[in-house]
Parts: C-alpha cells; sequence; structure tokens
C-alpha cells in the first residue's frame, strides 16, 4: 500500500524559494536560447530529421522526464503486475510476502515456478515469457526472484526441473538456469545441473533454488532441500558450469567469497565456508558450526550471518 505524507511549512518556504529560483533560471536559459540561431549552433546541438528523432510519446511510450525524488506516492497510475506474482504468496489476512519479483529501470521481472516474465512498467504489457526447456516443478510459492547483473547485461532465473526417463535411463531431477536480455526478455542462454536421485530418497519436498549473485566470472547459483544442498559456478561467458560444491547452501556473494553454510551431510549443526567464486576452492571455514543459521548480504564486501553458536546463545 502506498501512502501519502506531509510537509512541514519550513519546508513549504524552502520549496517556494527553490521554486522561484528555478523560474528565474528558466527564464534566464529561454532568453539566451532566443538570442542564438540555428545557423548558430554547432552540429551537436541540431536535431536530426531522420524517424530516430522521435521522442518517447511519439514512439508510443510514455514520455519520462527527470525529477527531483518523491516526498509523497499515490496509487494513481499504478501498473498491476501479472497474476502469477502474488499466486501462493498472500495468506490470510490478506499480506503480501516474499514475491518472486526483481526490478530494473523500466522492467519487472516476475518469476514463477514455471516461467519468467518481462514486464514494462510504463505499459503494464508482458513484453516476453522464458521457460525451461524441462518440466518445471513446484508450488506457486517456490519460485525465487530473478537476478539482475550490476551492470544491467542479464537476468538469471533458477528453476527446479524433471527429465524425463528415456531407454535405461530413469527420470532426473535438474536445476536449469535460464538468463534472458534485459527489457526484451529474449532467452541468452540456458545451463542444466543434475540434482542426485539421493535427494528425492531423503527428502520428499521439491528443492529451492537460488540465483545469488555474480563474481570471478560466474553466476552463482544454489539448490537445497531439508538434508542436502549444492552450489554452483556457471561462466557468464561460456554457460558451462565451471565447479560444483556439494553440502553448500550458499546464500550472499561479495567480489571476494561466495558464502553459505556447509550443512554437513545433513546431519548438522552447519558451519560457515567461503568459497572463492571463480573456482569453488574453500577459502575460509569457523571454528565452531552454527545451528539454524541464515547469510545475507551486507555490502560490498560483508555479509551478516546469525545463528545459534555451540553454548546455545544467539550470535548475530
Amino acid at each position: 500500500m502506498i501512502i501519502s505524507g506531509s510537509v512541514t511549512s519550513l519546508r513549504v518556504e524552502r520549496e517556494c524559494m527553490r521554486a522561484r529560483q528555478f523560474c528565474l533560471v528558466a527564464l534566464l536559459a529561454i532568453g539566451l536560447s532566443a538570442c542564438g540561431s540555428s545557423a548558430d549552433r554547432g552540429p551537436a546541438d541540431r536535431v536530426p530529421s531522420d524517424s530516430s528523432s522521435k521522442g518517447p510519446a511519439e514512439n508510443g511510450r510514455p514520455e519520462r522526464a527527470p525529477h527531483d525524488p518523491p516526498e509523497s506516492f499515490t496509487a494513481r497510475g499504478a501498473v498491476a503486475l501479472p497474476p502469477e506474482a502474488p499466486a501462493g504468496r498472500i495468506n490470510l489476512l490478506g499480506d503480501v510476502r516474499d514475491l518472486a519479483v526483481a526490478l530494473h529501470r523500466t522492467s519487472a521481472y516476475v518469476a514463477s515456478v514455471d516461467r519468467m516474465q518481462t514486464v514494462d512498467l510504463t505499459t503494464g504489457k508482458v513484453v516476453a515469457v522464458a521457460r525451461p526447456r524441462a518440466e518445471a516443478l513446484g508450488e506457486d510459492d517456490d519460485a525465487t526472484e530473478p537476478l539482475v547483473s550490476a551492470d544491467g547485461s542479464l537476468v538469471v532465473t533458477p528453476f527446479v526441473t524433471r527429465r524425463p526417463g528415456a531407454g535405461t535411463q530413469s527420470p532426473s531431477m535438474e536445476l536449469e538456469v535460464v538468463a534472458t536480455m534485459p527489457e526484451t526478455g529474449k532467452t541468452a542462454w540456458s545451463t542444466s545441473l543434475t540434482v542426485p536421485q539421493i535427494w528425492a530418497q531423503r527428502d520428499n519436498s521439491t528443492p529451492e533454488a537460488h540465483a545469488v549473485g555474480f563474481a570471478g566470472g560466474n553466476v552463482i547459483v544454489t539448490v537445497y532441500t531439508g538434508y542436502n544442498a549444492a552450489t554452483a559456478g556457471i561462466d557468464i561467458a561460456t554457460h558451462q558450469v565451471r565447479w560444483t560444491a556439494q553440502n553448500i547452501r550458499t546464500r550472499a556473494v561479495t567480489a571476494e567469497a561466495a558464502v553459505g553454510v556447509d550443512i554437513l551431510g545433513g546431519f548438522g549443526p552447519d558451519q560457515l565456508v567461503g568459497a572463492d567464486p571463480a573456482t569453488g576452492r574453500e577459502k575460509w571455514r569457523t571454528e565452531k558450526n552454527i545451528g539454524h543459521t541464515t547469510v545475507e548480504s551486507a555490502g560490498p564486501s560483508l555479509v551478516r550471518v546469525r545463528g545459534y553458536a555451540g553454548d546455545g546463545g544467539t550470535r548475530p
């Protein structure tokens, strides 16, 4: 829900003064531009006459002008996300939790168990739909948010899928990673990792998958259940799996390390581990075991860890 705010009288006076200054600057700019003619302009100032010079409104897209950060918000002009976005994520009180949605510039990337939709936030239209190649597994709320690279050049979405058996080969469960181009939603590449068959024998639940971060030329992905876990580094240039680490559930990536917990074969308690994101080689490990561990990013070179130490006390 978007809430409107209020401003103090002091802020109103300040804003009025700023508006008067802006008007003076605008009038000065108009006066300067009126003094020059088209012949006085350089090549960079002239407007080309071809169709590429059309503004956003002329090309059928709403024009977006730069503006100061807002102090209040309204629901007017809101764009609705696809119905798959809140599916399975609304409780009995009507609260929405943990949407599998990533936002970047003027696009929203909405993940569900069997697809990832690219939505143009200026129009509310679904631009493209990317799907895994194999049959998707899981319920509505099993999907996790797509991951957008820091430079905005790639969007990565993980899916848990099932490959049908063929001949003497039995069906298998896989982690399929689909990379799409931003804004257009066009699929760039996809890579699959086989999930060991023993996982299904030990845990009947669908594994949870996350695209965790980019570092060392790789996108780091992780997949896990209550008793099993694995992390992999996929080369974003060759689209090949560069390394895998069994029993490691990774939830934060910095430039120096992919940080997660070693679930110790599902028998825990966990141990915190840092791995080289380029090679997967273990760089460090905590001495003490930690139960019910959560790991999350806290900055470019920091992670925040919370769990229960061996003496029973909580250690953030």
